[in-house]
């Protein structure tokens, strides 16, 4: 099967399993997010941070919990705004469809493709995504659990040098510490493409005036270039070249959580992230506040 046919898979099983009429719990979740990145542009000497505000609705349906096997999955709408950076306003319009097959009373194995179209301001960004994720999650105790997850994702974006594949795995550790109160504990490793900025403005861009879609792939080789990367452009956005690369990613994360009622949660977390290619490590620091609620 070739990997252009695999959307249209996608789409026939989410068909196929909105007419399957099997039984699940449903419900919509909305919410709202703060949050601060330190490191928008993917540099690896000339970071930029920028806060952001986000929100989201959701219906999503869960296993009812008659039997072993059940269906799982969401429909997702996600908008955000940058203050600083407004070229990186985004919508993002998800549907993953899944199936739940608990080995055990501890022991939940969770499956799911997934299809998602995301609207940039910054159009060279827009793409379209598909993949899929396995999870499982095992309790220790009735309070604590583990968690393991593998996600496959391959984004189409309007400019080559956005598009990219990638192989993540990660692992979570919980404690639930009272009925309401729970923290986590994450580390995910990922191998794949990714853009990187590479110094500010370049020459070749200053002298000619040319857009990203405008230049050639062999035009934009600026100051600080190492000439290594894959489909080199001039972003207007970022105000520099980019390029894309393979990387290494590592990400450690922590979160706190709070539920007040049975509709109204929040969160808080920070992660830590290290991405390492040709054109050296870049680092990240990236924090959140969220308020959600279930009808």
């Amino acid at each position: 099967m070739g990997i252009n046919r695999l959307p249209t898979c996608i789409l026939v099983g989410i068909i196929l399993f909105f007419a399957g009429g099997n039984k699940a719990v449903a419900s919509w979740q909305t919410g709202a997010c703060a949050g601060y990145d330190s490191n928008i542009n993917r540099s690896v000497d000339h970071s930029e941070g920028d806060t952001y505000l986000a929100g989201y609705a959701s219906f999503v349906w869960y296993p009812s919990g008659e039997t072993r096997f059940g269906w799982s999955g969401a429909a997702r709408l996600d908008g955000a705004s940058f203050t600083g950076n407004s070229d990186l306003n985004y919508a993002i319009i998800s549907v993953s469809p899944g199936v739940t097959y608990f080995l055990h009373a501890f022991w939940r194995v969770d499956a799911s493709p997934f299809l998602e179209a995301m609207a940039v301001r910054d159009s060279d960004q827009s793409a379209l995504a598909f993949g899929g994720r396995v999870s499982m999650q095992q309790k220790i105790t009735t309070d604590i659990y583990i968690g393991q997850y593998y996600v496959y994702r391959d984004s189409r974006a309007d400019v080559d040098t956005y598009s990219f594949t990638e192989h993540v795995v990660g692992v979570f550790f919980g404690i639930n510490w009272t009925e309401a109160f729970f923290t986590e504990a994450d580390y995910e490793f990922s191998r794949g493409d990714s853009f990187r900025t590479v110094g500010g403005v370049s020459q070749t861009a200053a002298s000619s005036g040319l857009s990203g879609k405008e230049k050639g792939p062999g035009n934009s080789n600026g100051p600080g270039h190492s000439g290594g990367g894959k489909d080199p452009i001039h972003s207007e956005a970022f105000g520099s070249d980019v390029i894309r690369e393979d990387v290494d990613r590592h990400a450690i994360g922590m979160s706190a959580g709070v539920d007040w009622n049975k509709s109204l949660s929040s969160r808080i977390g920070y992660t830590f992230i290290t991405t390492q290619g040709d054109l050296g490590t870049s680092r990240s620091h990236a924090g959140f506040f969220d308020i959600g609620y279930r009808f």
